[in-house]
């Protein structure tokens, strides 16, 4: 890690489910990225034993996230308040099932140049398809925003007190007033766990964090640019300029998971730590075995 990046840090987010994830990013992170800077990593539910390996590394800090509405936990609203918690001069905000393939001083420089650094999600789905019908009055949205690209809330930079600033609070005031929670009448099946909820939200695909970045993003920064989608590409390892593969959790392409790649010598908990990711990779493949038959 360089020290000469104190204005600058990455931060990303994980609970137990996405710790073998974690690892990975972390892995290929220090790996292709060594001149990286500091890291936060935002505890959702994490294992002693997990934050404990975590604490190992000195170029990582662990942060709880305050329980700043009952509802923090559920579909993504912890995310609005990682984005208006800037914790550096400029951050930038990775989703834990991402994997670095090469050095990110591009887009930190982006960053420091125009206050921000945002994804589109290509061409295949636009706001109509996210924005519950409800929300084109309740926020008044033009109607010509709807054919517009979605921004992604997985991959996002942002600087202090920049251009950006006022759409990462909105994002955050809406995360409040509870508008990230819901699932379309046709995704139900996700309503459970910590995401549980009463909101159905009439539109083909709400998409929580992500629904709410899109429309503050469009609102509030009209002659916003986007990179494409294929410089961070969920698809392949493409080559050329790509920055991240957004692995998410397929869990057969984590090629940073040993634990000598984030430790020169590994602690005990590490180990631990290995031998639970093993089982749970093991669990998964029985579980898939199953299902095929």
């Amino acid at each position: 890690m360089s020290n000469t990046n104190m204005d600058r840090c990455i931060v990303t987010a994980a609970s137990n489910k996405f710790f073998p994830s974690l690892i990975n990013f972390l892995g290929s992170l220090h790996t292709n990225y060594p001149e990286h800077p500091k890291v936060y990593v935002y505890d959702l539910g994490l294992a002693s034993s997990f934050i404990k390996e975590l604490q190992e590394l000195s170029w990582v800090n662990v942060l709880p996230v305050p329980h700043f509405v009952p509802h923090w936990r559920s579909c993504y609203t912890w995310k609005t308040y990682i984005l208006n918690t800037p914790l550096a001069e400029s951050n930038l905000y990775i989703d834990a099932g991402c994997q670095v393939l090469i050095p990110l001083n591009a887009l930190f420089e982006e960053i420091e140049s125009k206050g921000y650094m945002l994804i589109s999600q290509g061409d295949e789905v636009s706001l109509s398809d996210i924005v519950p019908a409800d929300y084109i009055e309740l926020l008044d949205i033009k109607k010509e925003l709807l054919s517009t690209e979605v921004v992604a809330a997985g991959i996002i930079g942002f600087k202090k007190n920049s251009v950006i600033t006022p759409t990462l609070s909105a994002l955050y005031a809406s995360g409040i007033a509870g508008l990230c929670l819901g699932f379309s009448a046709k995704e139900q099946w996700k309503n459970k766990g910590v995401n549980k909820n009463s909101f159905v939200r009439n539109c083909p695909i709400f998409r929580h964090d992500t629904t709410m970045l899109s429309i503050f993003i469009r609102k509030l920064m009209p002659d916003v640019t986007l990179h494409p989608v294929e410089e961070f590409s969920g698809k392949a390892k493409n080559g050329g300029l790509q920055y991240l593969w957004n692995v998410r959790m397929n869990f057969d392409n984590l090629d940073f998971i040993n634990s000598s790649t984030l430790h020169k010598s590994p602690p005990i908990c590490a180990m631990l730590n290995r031998a639970y990711i093993k089982a749970f990779f093991l669990l998964k493949k029985i579980n898939r075995i199953v299902k095929e038959l």
